[in-house]
């Protein structure tokens, strides 16, 4: 390293800078402080190589700008001189480390540009931890970045002009490209990151997505107007996604007859490719099957999988918080949030004391609360058209008289003027309000995240309902809309665990609408009426291990037991057991 002075014009701007957007009023200011202060820091430049004259800038050029725009005004000399630090016998790679580094040392670099430069120092081999200790950035920024060069190149675009916002730009990344550019298209203006979130993983499965023979499929459809394939919605969810499943498997299989090697199945939200790059022309590389939960298949083929340092694929698998399949589909682990979720609510309105709690909680916004100021959608969750829980009920009613005393009709205030509705606020009693804040309170709480299985013991939401002594055996029984998101192996399961055998017998000889319907009847009967024989009881007492709280997960209960197996032999012997039974 040599600190020494150069003319401004023998140095030129790096065509490898990671910051590719520049803020014009950004460099003005900077050209303003150099006038009135002159240059506090030198650049850094690379010596050029061979017959080249001009030197390269690895760092500062930002302060290149200003000066040259001093220079265009008259305000310092053509033959100014700055002050260097000069770099030589440095390759590419480590030129574009320094430069990167150094950018994300300093602020106003675009977030975009951020990523890329991240992304950059990750395929060199450098870790979360190593990024962090260079830039002085939070590993927890530094993965967020990175997910970011997930975008298509339309959305990261829309970024780089700040027509979408960072968070909407994190949001998009559970969709496919497809998905991103269709949002973006309709514009994302009145879109919070939420609704984002909740459009690209609440999709409907419809006729377009199916990779498999349609005459495969027994269940029934809903059409449209004109019945075309994006608009033809499968009604069995649940047998769409095995039929999703079993067809993704051949498909692997065809791909490594055809010579793809690997050929990779991904089921999260998140697909990193800045893992991969293209395959060269004498490489034939691998397949990567994208199966997003929604059940959108992508196949992305041709490609390498990048040498990154282990460390980072680690760290940013959890900030993606990718977690293993679980037991249940989607709609099963929403329909069982949104059962507890009601159930925590219809408890809170009878306990003032723990509403309140809640009420600083969702104030304080305390880490790992996971709340939301917003009405809980587990209250526009059940259809009007079928019975409603009970714990619905209760809320139901409370409603009704908060409205009253609110002089409303219903709770859509956002287009109404606030004078009236604190004037009208302000006439109630404490204890009529307190009445109002409690109910308030208590509409905005449930499972923050519907869309899992909250299996966390100090989860906030699972904290609460273990305080309020939450049965979910004395508000909720399995009813129909439970029971039609089982296949039949699961609904079989339940009759036997039920001791529902005598009254079912073969589930095989049944047809799974009749048996649903049997079912669904059985339990209400015995939930209302109580349980009479000890075969009842067993029905009364039979509870998913996913509706008590914490959730529990069948599939990760079973990887524990068998990781705390002993290996004298006995699971194969009670495997055969089961089934022989």
């Amino acid at each position: 390293m040599a600190l020494q002075t150069l003319l401004l014009s023998q140095i030129k701007q790096s065509n490898n800078n990671p910051r590719t957007t520049f803020n014009d009023e950004s460099i003005m200011e900077l050209a303003q402080s150099i006038k009135t202060d002159g240059l506090l820091q030198n650049l850094v430049v690379l010596k050029p190589k061979g017959k080249k004259k001009a030197y390269s800038i690895i760092s500062g050029e930002r302060r290149f700008r200003a000066l040259n725009f001093l220079v265009e005004e008259g305000f310092l000399a053509e033959d100014y001189e700055v002050a260097v630090e000069v770099r030589e016998g440095l390759n590419k790679n480590e030129v574009l480390r320094l430069s990167t580094v150094e950018n994300l040392q300093r602020e106003d670099m675009h977030p975009m540009d951020e990523a890329h430069a991240i992304a950059s120092l990750v395929h060199n081999g450098s870790s979360v931890d190593d990024i962090s200790a260079l830039t002085g950035l939070s590993p927890a920024l530094i993965k967020r970045r990175v997910i970011l060069t997930d975008l298509c190149e339309a959305v990261q675009e829309a970024l780089r002009l700040n027509e979408i916002s960072i968070g909407q730009g994190e949001a998009l990344t559970l969709g496919t490209v497809e998905q991103q550019q269709e949002l973006l298209e309709r514009g994302l203006d009145d879109w919070s990151n939420q609704d984002i979130k909740d459009t690209l993983t609440e999709e409907k499965a419809n006729v377009a997505m199916a990779i498999f023979p349609m005459e495969h499929y027994t269940g029934t459809l809903t059409h449209d107007l004109f019945a075309t394939d994006d608009a033809t919605f499968f009604d069995d969810r649940e047998q769409f996604l095995e039929l999703q499943e079993v067809a993704i498997e051949v498909l692997k299989l065809e791909k490594e007859e055809q010579g793809f090697s690997p050929v990779e199945i991904h089921r999260d939200s998140y697909l990193n490719l800045y893992q991969y790059r293209d395959a060269e022309e004498e490489e034939k590389g691998g397949v990567i099957v994208h199966f997003h939960p929604s059940g959108r298949v992508s196949i992305h083929e041709g490609l390498v999988s990048r040498a990154l340092d282990r460390s980072v694929t680690d760290d940013i698998a959890q900030a993606q918080e990718k977690k293993p399949k679980p037991s249940y589909s989607r709609p099963v682990m929403e329909y069982m949030a949104m059962h507890k979720s009601i159930a925590v609510q219809s408890a809170l309105l009878s306990n003032p004391r723990k509403a309140k709690e809640v009420a600083v909680m969702q104030l304080l916004r305390v880490r790992g609360s996971r709340v939301s100021l917003e009405e809980h959608k587990c209250l526009g969750y059940f259809p009007e058209d079928e019975p409603i829980p009970s714990s619905l009920a209760i809320v139901q009613e409370q409603e009704k008289k908060v409205l009253d005393l609110l002089n409303a009709e219903n709770f859509e205030f956002y287009w109404k003027d606030a004078f009236d509705i604190y004037e009208s606020i302000k006439l109630l009693s404490d204890e009529e309000l307190d009445m109002v804040h409690l109910f308030m309170t208590t509409l905005c709480f449930g499972q923050y995240e519907t869309d899992i299985l909250d299996t966390k013991d100090n989860s906030f939401f699972n904290l609460v309902a273990k305080d309020l002594n939450i049965d979910m055996n004395q508000v909720w029984y399995p009813d129909g809309a439970f029971l039609k998101k089982r296949n039949k192996i699961q609904l079989a399961e339940i009759v036997a665990t039920t001791k529902s055998t005598l009254l079912f017998g073969t589930v095989a000889n049944w047809k799974k609408g009749d048996l649903v319907k049997k079912l669904a009847e059985h339990f209400k009967r015995i939930f209302e009426t109580g349980a009479k024989t000890p075969e009842e009881e067993a029905a009364l007492a039979w509870l998913p291990e996913a509706m008590s709280f914490p959730a529990i997960d069948p599939a990760e209960q079973e990887n524990i037991e068998a990781e705390s197996f002993d290996g004298h032999g006995d699971f194969e012997e009670d495997e055969e057991c089961a089934q022989a039974a």
